[in-house]
């Protein structure tokens, strides 16, 4: 997971702080569904990501990249009101 949360701080030009991650099944069997839930920090910012994918590795960097795309939406806000928004 690092190599790949990595390489997309990279090429995204960000960087945040992995504060949380977890990894649970959603379905069962041969083709089950890996649900990874990922919790970033940047700064005074921290926002959650989701990814599904029946590859784990597949579902952490959609995680991942969701979190990060929530930092970014985050930053466009106000100030004043960076704190009080919960993106989910």
């Amino acid at each position: 997971m690092d190599a790949i949360y990595k390489a997309i701080d990279k090429v995204t030009k960000e960087e945040a702080e992995l504060e949380d991650y977890s990894v649970k099944s959603v379905t069962h069997w041969k083709d089950a569904l890996g649900e990874v839930h990922v919790v970033l920090k940047q700064n005074e910012m921290t926002v959650s990501g989701r990814g599904v994918s029946t590859d784990v590795l597949e579902a952490s960097a959609k995680a991942y990249l969701d979190a990060i795309n929530r930092l970014i939406e985050k930053r466009k806000l106000p100030s004043a009101s960076r704190s009080n928004v919960t993106l989910i």
